[in-house]
């Protein structure tokens, strides 16, 4: 059973996740990609900071998608199905990445359906209503 703080971070999380999807679902010359990805890419580091802790699994705060990714893959292999590569500038870390508007809508959309994978992984997993 998931505690109370995990479930509702969880939520956060997601919420994150359909803000990206509503600014992608603005016309497009009123869509801010920036902010889309900037909520694809915090909404799947919580949800796999969240995951691992679950599971018991440490994680440093300060680990890029690609370590979290890591991690999870190593605690379950449904992961390894999760394409991040055009999420992460690069491989550059999570500060390094941050303000930096370097997507076109389509490759945010695919980041967005990484993002929906991730949720659909942690939610199966920690049986999230």
């Amino acid at each position: 059973m998931l505690s109370n703080e995990i479930n509702n971070s969880l939520k956060i999380a997601s919420q994150q996740l359909q803000n990206a999807e509503n600014e992608l679902n603005r016309p497009h010359e009123d869509v801010v990609t920036l902010s889309a990805c900037q909520n694809v890419r915090n909404s799947m580091r919580d949800m796999m900071r969240l995951y691992l802790s679950a599971r018991s699994i440490a994680s440093d705060p300060n680990s890029s998608l690609s370590e979290l990714m890591g991690s999870c893959i190593r605690a379950n292999r449904a992961f390894i199905e999760v394409d991040i590569s055009n999420i992460e500038c690069k491989g550059l870390g999570h500060s390094q990445c941050d303000g930096k508007y370097c997507l076109a809508i389509e490759n945010v959309a695919c980041c967005l359906n990484a993002g929906k994978q991730v949720k659909n992984i942690v939610w199966k997993e920690l049986n999230v209503n």
